[in-house]
């Protein structure tokens, strides 16, 4: 199970916890209420958006490991399939060469 496929689920049910509990104490009239339930898809399609956003950039490659990328991808032939050997039963990365599937 991959949690992240639910994104778009909790965030839809978390804005709709907030928007309950603004209008039960009075925080949101229920003209505004009616709005945000009618605009519901684009809130949670923003704001899963920006947290897309956020996770690549947090999650982006350091600096070092794309400079060793790019020396790494210097010294392998345009031409040749690359094959990196996983550990354990994990299978191993193919990087077919152009051309190749």
């Amino acid at each position: 199970m991959n949690i992240t496929n639910y994104i778009p689920t909790i965030v839809r049910y978390v804005i709709v916890s907030l928007m309950a509990a603004m209008f039960t104490h009075g925080w949101l009239s229920p003209e505004h209420n009616a709005i945000l339930g009618e605009n519901l898809d684009i809130i949670v399609s923003a704001i899963v958006g920006l947290l897309t956003v956020l996770y690549a950039l947090i999650k982006r490659p350091s600096a070092k490991a794309m400079e060793a990328a790019k020396e790494i991808d210097a010294q392998i032939p345009a031409k040749d399939a690359v094959v990196i050997r996983t550990p354990g039963s994990a299978p191993d990365i193919i990087i077919a060469a152009p051309g190749e599937k």
